[in-house]
């Protein structure tokens, strides 16, 4: 399969509408100062290992740069680590933000690629 069909908004949005129902959960449960807060993140951090595994393999077919945040391997051991902490599901949010971003933009770039041939 190809890159451009692999990160195509069927292919990834799955994993973000995921992503966002899992935050209001973990929110509201942060708010609490719920116990289970840490299950639920360890959810949320295998939802983001397979987005990454999902854009790593396509772009290994495709022989292309990582898709993946600045400094994005730190901040998910960050996260890994500390999973019952706010702080660590503000860094797991702005994780999945970013990698959003940058789908999108390396859509953007592939389109063009694809026009100019």
């Amino acid at each position: 399969m190809k890159l451009s069909q692999k990160l195509t908004k069927e292919q990834t949005d799955p994993f973000f509408s995921k992503w966002q129902e899992m935050s209001l959960v973990i929110s509201e449960l942060h708010e609490r100062r719920e116990k289970r807060v840490k299950k639920e993140m360890e959810s949320g951090i295998l939802l983001y290992k397979k987005l990454l595994a999902h854009c790593l393999d396509a772009e290994k077919d495709a022989g292309e740069k990582a898709v993946a945040p600045l400094n994005g391997e730190e901040r998910l051991a960050f996260v890994a680590s500390n999973p019952g902490t706010y702080a660590a599901f503000r860094q797991l949010d702005e994780l999945f933000a970013e990698m959003k971003k940058l789908i999108a933009a390396k859509r953007i770039q592939l389109k063009r690629l694809e026009k100019e041939i």
